[in-house]
């Protein structure tokens, strides 16, 4: 199967948050689909896509709903029997079959064709997309609706007695209890439970023989059990399925009940209205997957970020043009102390001052010369500060009065002037460092507003990299060339940060090397970048739906936080600038959950405290100082949270001691 080229990466669709670890768990699940798809064509068995893999192909385009993490098929009982009798000899080896009529023990009502956890091969990752955790395809069953009434009464009230009596047994309700309903069930099926053997399997296998009981009596409408009894929904009228048509999903083209409006319509109402909530299974699917597999790969492979107490700390870093600035005001502090040694009469000190302060002119202008060129007025400036310097020094053995008119001179007048002019012709300095240049549209805004306030932006697209399941680098890509073409890039080999010290940094991918898919030059991981500017910010490459931690409705996403909120980005920036203040709120609710879960594993381990000499809310305190809920430049002209209010607080941060 071919995949698009950002197929695999981190994606925001419907304002919903897809992290790279989920796609490829789609990739995987759709190489499992293939695999019963060329079974199923080969024997000429029909299934249809089912349930939100339906919703995905009907109403998303042929993608699947972003907040969707498996696939879901369909097939008659009879058609599915068929299948399970040629699919255990032609799926192959690393692909396995869940269900009762496999292994009653394990397996569950909805039969399963999955990806086993303890295939590690090379080649098998590679077939199904890196991703090493529990793939399994849901197929669900659909079996026949008596016409009659009485007849589907009866096999409620049967289904309704089994179920109660596979709970008592289950909860370890009193003999008595169980055997009252056993000796009902025993006179009502005209059958008998062997007492010394498992109950629950007994149970277990009479309940799928009921969802069967009028398979053949072709009846009008069809179900998939056991929701159809458990929950009431998921009855469909047979005309649905009288047909086969094909439509596209994630670039192949599979089967769907032609009549697949009505099938929609009775699982899910309005079924054209998008809702986040629902699932009747842990999100992610492979979360519990995840922990077992954790131990037996590398830590490289799936790199999980833990809290260290460097990602808070900061030492101190002047960027060139505060560097710039700090000399002239030294100048300044030199002229005062001057001032004094004259007055006193120190002559010696004061021409051994005016000398010095001469030669650090001379080598400051050099400097400030190939930053803003030979014919800037500073330069000119500093020429005339050197010849007055020159000039004092040659007045101080002379006679009294020449020294009297030596202290009117204007040096100080003339360093205030310079450091003015200074402070326009050497501009401060932003660079943005993207690697997609998609993403430049977060961005872009920003650069528009900030060089009308004569800042010198420096565009600098970065490499990145894709990632082997060993986390090592394979293909790299690089997009300088696909930037706006009015818009100067600077190459990044040929930027030196520890030379240039920017006035600020800003960036918008925050993972380093913890995201599973692809990572950016490691040059440019955030605890490096900060070591060459004092204004490190984190502007995130996209916006998602709004997001309340208490609300059900966000419970995935919320989940799905930990992918960009949780990531050395997030600490090591100075600032972090988020779409909202609800969403400032959201994160901040997200990493007390993370530092509570890394105190917790910390204490297991009995390892060193993590926070040093912080604790877990004091570095939320300091993470809401950091975190800043102004806006996104993608929601344009937004009030309260647009670009507009995004160019206020980048300036106000930038401009800050100005």
């Amino acid at each position: 199967m071919q995949w698009e080229k950002d197929f695999f990466y981190d994606e925001v669709r419907d304002g919903f948050y897809i992290p790279g670890m989920m796609k490829r768990a789609w990739g995987a699940e759709l190489n499992v689909l293939k695999e019963i798809d060329k079974i199923c064509r080969k024997h000429r068995i029909p299934y249809f896509l089912g349930s939100g893999t339906l919703l995905g192909a009907v109403r998303e385009g042929g993608q699947f709903i972003p907040w969707d993490d498996d696939v879901d098929i369909e097939m008659f009982r009879k058609d599915y029997l068929k299948f399970l009798s040629v699919a255990k000899e032609e799926l192959p080896d690393e692909l396995y079959i869940r269900a009762i009529e496999v292994n009653i023990e394990t397996a569950s009502f909805v039969p399963k064709v999955g990806l086993r956890e303890d295939v590690m091969s090379l080649p098998t990752l590679e077939k199904y997309c890196f991703f090493p955790y529990k793939v399994e395809i849901d197929i669900f069953l659909l079996d026949e609706l008596s016409d009659k009434e009485e007849e589907e009464r009866y096999r409620e009230e049967v289904l309704t007695m089994l179920y109660s009596l596979n709970n008592k047994v289950f909860e370890g309700k009193s003999r008595e209890d169980v055997e009252l309903l056993l000796e009902k069930l025993e006179e009502v099926l005209q059958i008998h439970f062997d007492r010394n053997l498992s109950l629950n399997l007994q149970i277990k296998g009479l309940i799928n023989r009921f969802f069967q009981e009028f398979n053949g009596t072709i009846g009008k409408n069809i179900a998939i059990f056991p929701y159809h009894h458990l929950l009431g929904n998921c009855c469909f009228p047979r005309k649905a399925y009288e047909s086969t048509i094909f439509l596209p999903f994630c670039g192949m083209r599979f089967p769907v009940a032609k009549g697949y409006e009505m099938r929609l319509c009775s699982e899910y109402g309005d079924w054209h209205k998008k809702s986040k909530s629902g699932e009747d299974h842990t999100y992610p699917c492979y979360r519990e997957s995840e922990e077992r597999v954790s131990h037996i790969l590398p830590a490289k492979a799936f790199p999980r970020y833990s809290f260290q107490k460097e990602s808070m700390e900061r030492n101190p870093v002047r960027s060139l043009r505060e560097q710039y600035l700090g000399i002239l005001d030294g100048f300044l502090l030199e002229e005062r102390r001057g001032s004094e040694l004259f007055r006193k009469g120190e002559y010696y000190s004061y021409q051994s001052l005016l000398a010095t302060l001469q030669e650090t002119a001379i080598a400051f202008g050099e400097l400030l010369e190939e930053k803003i060129g030979k014919d800037a007025e500073s330069i000119s400036l500093l020429e005339s500060y050197c010849e007055m310097l020159y000039q004092k020094y040659q007045s101080v053995s002379s006679p009294e009065e020449k020294k009297e008119e030596m202290q009117e001179e204007g040096t100080v007048s003339l360093l205030k002037a310079l450091k003015d002019r200074v402070k326009k012709e050497l501009k401060v300095q932003a660079v943005f460092l993207l690697h997609r240049a998609k993403d430049f549209a977060c961005l872009r805004p920003l650069v528009d507003a900030l060089r009308k306030e004569n800042v010198a932006c420096k565009i600098i697209p970065i490499p990145y990299y894709d990632k082997a399941v060993n986390g090592a680098f394979t293909e790299m890509h690089y997009e300088g060339g696909e930037f706006p073409k009015e818009y100067a890039i600077t190459d990044y080999k040929s930027y030196d940060f520890e030379k240039e010290l920017p006035d600020c940094i800003v960036m918008n991918s925050p993972y380093d090397e913890y995201n599973p898919v692809f990572s950016i030059e490691p040059a440019f991981y955030s605890r490096n970048l900060k070591r060459f500017t004092g204004k490190l910010i984190y502007i995130p490459w996209f916006v998602t739906d709004e997001i309340d931690p208490e609300n059900p409705e966000d419970r995935k996403a919320f989940y799905n936080m930990q992918y960009y909120v949780t990531v050395p980005g997030v600490f090591h920036a100075d600032y972090t600038i988020v779409q909202s203040e609800a969403m400032k709120k959201a994160y901040l609710v997200k990493i007390l959950q993370f530092l509570e879960e890394e105190r917790l594993q910390k204490n297991r381990k009995a390892e060193e405290n993590a926070f040093g000499k912080m604790n877990a809310d004091e570095v939320l305190v300091e993470m809401c100082k950091k975190i800043l809920g102004a806006g996104s430049c993608l929601l344009g002209e937004k009030e309260g949270q647009g670009a507009k209010e995004v160019v206020e607080v980048l300036k106000q941060i930038l401009f800050e001691k100005e």
